[in-house]
């Protein structure tokens, strides 16, 4: 493979503040990246190897990378393949499974590939609650992780939401229990239940972090945004934001994760929803102006 120009990539994540000993979790649009880095091939498994190699060099040998393969399909399929299964949080994550599956964590839905010093750590975690406390989640509180994401707004990767609602135990939704045919990477197959923080199906559609939370977190820098080149990046720290997050869910507020309810998708404006145009919206004005300038009255 051709030499790649990854200074402006280097820019973005000096400006946000991650170097050697960083941990972070990482959302990539990797068709986007690969159009800012000018890159001819359709080999796209070359180039999603490049980046994460790019990424472990930055954080260095004591640092972690962390990049979500979320396997949803376990639930109404009752079966998984640690080594096989499909992700649905990203390409990018799925070309990285056919040569890193051995770095796959064991929860059937809410898995990661995992790389750093902490690897191996992460790797013995057994949980069976997807979003229960003693899982992953916990861990990337712990250890002080930065979500970084490039192509797209950082809401889009925030899953570690449905953590802080289990953990603050939200009434619209509820611990839901499912069976799973599981093979591990030595074909070893077992059965097992485990679970998740699900919705209830009746009143609620979908839950996030509400525009007021989104702006709370620019204001007191726990978003930042850079731009190159029609790459959008974002970098949250999850620590931070949980800390802000489950101050207002323990209070049972709905002013900075709230939910759309079923069959109202369109009467709630105040959530961040992936399935309408908000998040889209909002990725948009970052691309017309380059930055948004927030008023926090």
């Amino acid at each position: 493979m051709s030499k790649i120009n990854t200074n402006q990539l280097l820019n973005v994540l000096k400006k946000f503040k991650i170097k050697k000993g960083s941990n972070i979790y990482v959302g990539v649009e990797i068709i986007m990246l690969a159009k800012l880095l000018n890159y001819k091939s359709k080999n796209l498994y070359q180039l999603a190897d490049f980046f994460l190699k790019f990424l472990l060099d930055i954080v260095g040998k004591t640092g972690n990378v962390v990049i979500p393969v979320f396997n949803l399909d376990c639930v109404p399929k009752k079966k998984f393949d640690r080594k096989n299964s499909q992700g649905q949080s990203g390409l990018f994550g799925n070309l990285l499974l056919k040569k890193y599956y051995k770095f796959r964590t064991r929860h059937p839905m809410y898995s990661f590939l995992v790389f750093g010093s902490k690897s191996r750590e992460y790797m013995k975690v057994n949980n069976q609650n997807a979003t229960g406390k003693n899982s992953l989640w916990k861990h990337f509180n712990d250890d002080n992780f930065e979500l970084i994401t490039f192509g797209h707004h950082y809401v889009r990767s925030l899953t570690h939401v449905h953590y802080l609602e289990d953990l603050s135990n939200t009434k619209y939704r509820y611990n839901k229990t499912f069976k799973v045919k599981y093979t591990d990477f030595n074909k070893k197959k077992f059965t097992s239940n485990y679970s998740f923080f699900a919705r209830k199906l009746g009143l609620c559609e979908f839950s996030s972090i509400t525009k007021k939370c989104d702006r709370i977190f620019f204001k007191y820098n726990i978003a930042k945004f850079e731009y190159i080149n029609n790459l959008i990046c974002f970098k949250l720290n999850l620590k931070k934001a949980s800390n802000v997050i489950l101050k207002s869910l323990n209070k049972n507020s709905k002013k900075l994760v709230s939910f759309i309810k079923t069959g109202e998708e369109s009467k709630n404006k105040t959530v961040l929803n992936n399935d309408d145009r908000s998040v889209f919206n909002l990725e948009k004005k970052y691309l017309l102006k380059k930055k948004i300038i927030y008023s926090f009255k």
